[in-house]
């Protein structure tokens, strides 16, 4: 079923690029607009096929974890520079600190850099103005990832329900933006299949602080 749904999808993505670029020949103004339109929708509808397949894997119990050691501030910094260009285009101020004792991490790099992905995607696309920040430091043996952001906050009432599958806030900026709903709860089954915690303050209105505890060793590197 991966295989059926993405590859069609990915020869979309990557034909419609080479178009884009002009390579097959020159386009007018409408036909760049609209075969970007077709990109856009493609990749919305690949991630949440990615989504879909991701939780359908964790909740069959198929997902497995591949843990290599690998330097945890390269892949803050590399899920930064992903997301820099939407939220200089909102004009919202990314910031990073990420404590000298932060070194490497033998975990999943890919799955670390998904959940990290998304928290960061999630803070700059419900912040309309402000700041978003990720920090990283030590506390034994864990190390503490905390994204903060300026943005619309959430409802006390809504928090216990915030890290449900297909769950997704029903208010104000939150109607306005694309989802599935999968985000957050893939990320937490992630953390506590690697043995960690993630959780989640917040004020209506002023923003919110998600914390993610994570063992720096949570694997055998195979």
């Amino acid at each position: 079923m991966s295989h059926e749904l993405r590859t069609p999808l990915n020869s979309i993505i990557g034909f419609t690029g080479i178009l884009l670029q002009e390579l097959a020949g020159p386009l007018n103004e409408e036909q760049r607009k609209q075969l970007g339109m077709v990109q856009n929708s493609s990749r919305h509808l690949l991630a949440l096929i990615n989504d879909v397949l991701d939780i359908s894997k964790i909740e069959a119990g198929q997902l497995t974890l591949s843990p290599s050691s690998f330097e945890l501030r390269h892949s803050i910094e590399k899920m930064i520079q992903l997301v820099s260009p939407l939220a200089e285009k909102k004009r919202i101020k990314m910031r990073m600190t990420v404590s000298e004792e932060v070194t490497d991490i033998t975990s999943d790099q890919r799955r670390i850099e998904q959940v990290i992905l998304n928290l960061l995607n999630n803070a700059v696309k419900f912040t309309e103005e402000g700041h978003v920040e990720i920090s990283c430091r030590t506390e034994d043996d864990h190390y503490i990832l905390l994204v903060s952001d300026t943005g619309i906050g959430i409802r006390p009432e809504d928090i216990p329900k915030l890290f449900q599958p297909f769950h997704q806030l029903d208010s104000g900026l939150a109607r306005k933006q694309e989802g599935t709903g999968l985000g957050l709860s893939i990320c937490k089954k992630l953390i506590e299949m690697m043995g960690g915690t993630i959780g989640v303050e917040s004020q209506l209105g002023r923003g919110s602080v998600f914390t993610v505890r994570v063992p720096r060793q949570s694997g055998e590197v195979s």
